[in-house]
């Protein structure tokens, strides 16, 4: 059982190491993303450049490196709240049922409280003692479902950041197509 859990703890070390390396790549192609439509601002500004340049192509690159900047701003704003939110609300009583028969009022509470979480990671919601035993296991289900919800997004957001180098190559290509 010892290896067993060392061999989790050397996996989530790996994990870890492999989410600093993309937070690093999204962060530099941000500030190349910014970098490059401001430079092209300013150097195609010039009215000798402006004879050669496809105006169309080198406004829809900028459009993509636009989006290139959004996105990996909203990645690496909600990677670290979903993070802290899951390991808050992972703290928190939860009720994990065999089979995942989640009743609809279950289901838009968790939803309520992954926006809150989202805005806010650190709220106390559930957490305290509750008189009823049907409010109190209504209350950990829902947080076992909310801690289910925010590893789910946690782990869409790769595919978010697929899109975002989709998006920068697309600038690249059309800015560099921008030239006659």
């Amino acid at each position: 059982m010892p290896t067993f859990g060392e061999e989790l703890e050397k996996f989530d070390r790996k994990i870890d190491i492999s989410r600093e390396i993309s937070r690093s790549a999204i962060f530099r192609i941000v500030i190349l993303s910014a970098s490059i439509i401001g430079f092209s601002v300013s150097l195609f500004s010039v009215p000798i450049l402006q004879s050669n340049l496809d105006i169309n192509n080198l406004q829809y690159s900028w459009y993509f490196f636009l989006g290139v900047i959004i996105l990996g701003f909203f990645i690496l704003m909600f990677e670290g709240r979903i993070k802290y939110a899951k390991t808050w609300k992972g703290f928190q009583v939860s009720e994990y049922p065999d089979k995942y028969d989640y009743i609809l009022k279950e289901k838009i509470c968790a939803f309520l409280i992954i926006i809150i979480s989202l805005l806010c990671p650190a709220n106390l919601y559930f957490n305290r003692i509750y008189e009823n035993e049907n409010e109190k296991l209504f209350k950990e289900r829902v947080n076992g479902l909310v801690v289910q919800k925010l590893v789910d997004i946690e782990h869409h957001l790769i595919f978010l950041e697929n899109i975002m180098f989709i998006f920068f190559v697309c600038g690249l290509i059309l800015l560099i197509s921008s030239f006659s």
